[in-house]
């Protein structure tokens, strides 16, 4: 994905600007729906599964409160949970990052793995 120019980058509230990654104009992204729909493009995963993190509209608040400096910004908040350089936005935000969902896992310490869990060889590990 081509990086945006800095220089010529709007703030999102403004209005103005050019495109987005995904045909969106960045003005446009104070429109939740605009967001989501270039959320889905640029992560590859559809709205229905975004929505499905529970933090579709927190991740929407975050955007809205920072600077816009290209797509990388959206990516590194919907897969770690966090703005660049920024705690996760709430406790939950870094669990539910979609950077677990790539590889069917879940961050450590968010998930028991039940009762007895430990006398069983992991999922794919019984031949080690």
């Amino acid at each position: 994905m081509p990086a945006i120019d800095d220089d010529h980058l709007p703030d999102p509230s403004d209005g103005d600007g050019p495109p987005a990654p995904g045909g969106a104009d960045l003005g446009e992204l104070s429109d939740f729906g605009a967001f989501l729909r270039l959320s889905a493009d640029l992560t590859g995963f559809d709205e229905t599964e975004l929505r499905d993190t529970g933090m579709a509209h927190e991740h929407h608040r975050t955007l809205l409160a920072h600077r816009v400096r290209d797509e990388h910004d959206l990516l590194h908040l919907w897969y770690v949970g966090a703005w660049p350089d920024e705690p996760p936005s709430s406790p939950r935000a870094h669990d539910r990052g979609l950077m677990w969902r790539t590889f069917d896992g879940a961050a450590p310490g968010s998930a028991a793995p039940g009762h007895g869990s430990w006398a069983d060889a992991p999922h794919g590990g019984g031949d080690r």
